[in-house]
């Protein structure tokens, strides 16, 4: 393929071209320098006599992917381009930007980019049932390309929920996750071995999990302070008999099997005391099984 010039980061007036694959940038490599030790370094290097060059630059080759090499030098030499948090951005971008920011050591940018990744996947039960507003979307099929990247930079405190996630959008599609989802064209992207088995481990105990999650509508049978027994407890049950009925489909979404419009649709004849005790145990099964997802 023809070599191409990249409109927005080809500044005339410096003396450097980047090439990633068949992708130009013509940049300032001072600002370059500025930013990376590592870029700095390898800048310091005496270029050979018979080295590259374009339009009478010197050009440095990189093996990195275009399309992160793009979001990295956009976000440094853009202002505008990667803002901080809340700012809205993209998977592409935080991908680009936290992969090489994370290889050449531009600290500022990978912080930056690790608050937005963190924005949509807490570490705290109240920040998953209660979230704050996150400044991108996903898709679930770029849910593998995330945990990948999380794993490269070792941004460990998002696996948890980023593979919660994954168990939630994909249920009953194993082998699918087995053979990988696409990601930037027709090529496979999967998961490590080490991975797979645990996503594989991890919904199996998530779907065992979401049963146990429906038994404060049942147990234990006697509520203390309950004054209407037979009416609140055939009622329960009642309930419990017609949430397992629903697991086949929601049971990889424990945290999501009940929440304010379940408690709204109760019957009336669970007296209010029974709905408190109710209430409280079931907020103990969403913290146990929170507390197992981050063990």
């Amino acid at each position: 393929m023809p070599d191409q010039k990249t409109e927005y980061l080809w500044f005339k007036d410096c003396g450097l071209v980047i090439r990633a694959d068949n992708v130009l940038f013509r940049i300032s490599g001072e600002i370059l320098a500025s930013k990376s030790p590592i870029f700095r370094d390898m800048l310091r290097i005496p270029q050979p006599v018979n080295g590259e060059t374009f339009e009478g630059c010197p050009v440095v080759c990189l093996p990195d992917d275009p399309i992160d090499t793009t979001a990295f030098l956009r976000a440094i030499f853009d202002s505008e381009f990667f803002e901080p948090y809340p700012a809205e951005t993209d998977f592409e971008t935080i991908h680009g930007v936290l992969k090489l920011s994370n290889k050449y050591l531009v600290d500022y940018l990978r912080r930056r980019a690790l608050l937005h990744l963190s924005s949509r996947y807490p570490t705290t039960l109240d920040g998953w049932l209660a979230p704050a507003p996150t400044s991108w979307s996903i898709d679930s099929t770029l849910l593998i390309p995330a945990i990948n990247l999380a794993r490269e930079v070792s941004a460990l405190w998002v696996l948890p929920a980023l593979f919660y996630s994954l168990c939630m959008s994909t249920p009953h599609h194993f082998r699918s996750i087995a053979r990988g989802v696409p990601f930037r064209g027709d090529k496979l992207t999967t998961l490590s071995q080490s991975d797979l088995e645990l996503f594989l481990e991890g919904s199996h105990a998530q779907r065992e999990c979401a049963s146990a999650m429906l038994q404060f509508l049942w147990f234990p049978e006697h509520l203390q302070g309950c004054t209407t027994y037979a009416g609140c407890y055939g009622a329960r049950c009642a309930e419990r008999k017609y949430r397992e009925g629903l697991l086949y489909e929601l049971g990889y979404r424990p945290l999501e099997l009940w929440g304010e419009a379940e408690w709204r649709q109760l019957p009336p004849t669970i007296c209010p005391t029974c709905v408190k005790r109710m209430k409280s145990n079931h907020l103990k099964a969403l913290k146990g099984f929170w507390d197992w997802i981050f063990l």
